[in-house]
């Protein structure tokens, strides 16, 4: 979202240069196997049951609630009677 692109990217090979010479081979090493075998969790997303059950979550717009991880809310139809001219 505000993230810069970068204007002049530095090569891979000069990147993992200026690690080895900072940390050494070993640690850069051991630092890209550990990321290699690391879990990735995908983040938790509320369920309906869970999302009825917090009150302050129904007052939330539709684009908060996807930006947040939750589906849209379920819009009720108007329906308006047209003899009586008033909402069901």
């Amino acid at each position: 979202m505000n993230a810069l692109p970068l204007r002049n990217p530095q090569p891979l090979a000069d990147v993992v240069d200026d690690l080895v010479a900072s940390f050494g081979l070993r640690r850069v090493l051991l630092a890209v196997a550990a990321r290699l075998f690391r879990k990735q969790h995908p983040p938790d997303s509320l369920s309906l049951k869970k999302t009825r059950r917090l009150p302050a979550v129904d007052k939330l717009s539709d684009h908060l609630r996807q930006d947040v991880g939750l589906p849209p809310k379920l819009h009720e139809q108007v329906r308006i009677d047209p003899i009586m001219l008033h909402r069901h």
